[in-house]
């Protein structure tokens, strides 16, 4: 497709425009993501948010967070296909959440699988390793939609849990760090 966005445009510009033209909303804390796409048309990118402003180079290193996904799923994600969103890469920020990643967040070593079931077709897998730790691990498996729902707020994650919607495979005391952590 002509109009489609590859990975490299998504993280070399769009996500570093969007973020200088919101500086209302971006992240006053110093941190750097770290982007791995797999297969075809995939790369790695580090965004280094610092003073307010975000830098991208290409390559890998040492990262707060590291997104990784494969080529296949971060194309339905940039382009808003197949049921994904950008914000599954680039979680917003839920309402009356503070710009930042936090102390918390800062202080969050593990992995969390994604495995977000579609209707249709496979599923949307990520893995989120925050600051480089493989160990603890947790895998959950959702409906992407809800994820969606869950991202922007308009599904509780404990009720999604409670009510087995939302399923967690691993260390459950991790992923309840993560769940404070992302909510502070």
């Amino acid at each position: 497709m002509a109009d489609e966005i590859t990975a490299a445009d998504f993280f070399e510009k769009v996500v570093p425009e969007g973020f200088a033209a919101d500086p209302e909303n971006a992240s006053q804390d110093d941190a750097t993501l770290a982007y791995v796409v797999t297969g075809d048309g995939g790369g790695a990118w580090l965004l280094r948010v610092s003073g307010g402003k975000m830098a991208v180079e290409r390559g890998t290193g040492e990262a707060l967070v590291t997104y990784t996904v494969s080529a296949t799923d971060a194309a339905d994600a940039i382009n808003a296909r197949n049921g994904a969103s950008p914000a599954l890469l680039v979680p917003p920020r839920r309402p009356g959440q503070r710009p930042g990643a936090g102390s918390a967040v800062k202080s969050l070593r593990g992995t969390v699988e994604q495995n977000l079931t579609r209707p249709d077709g496979d599923a949307f897998r990520v893995e989120i390793c925050f600051n480089g730790a493989a160990t603890p691990r947790t895998k959950l498996t959702v409906a992407l939609a809800d994820q969606m729902a869950m991202a922007e707020g308009r599904m509780n994650p404990q009720e999604a849990f409670m009510t087995g919607k939302l399923k967690v495979e691993g260390d459950m005391g991790f992923m309840m760090q993560v769940g404070m952590a992302l909510n502070s």
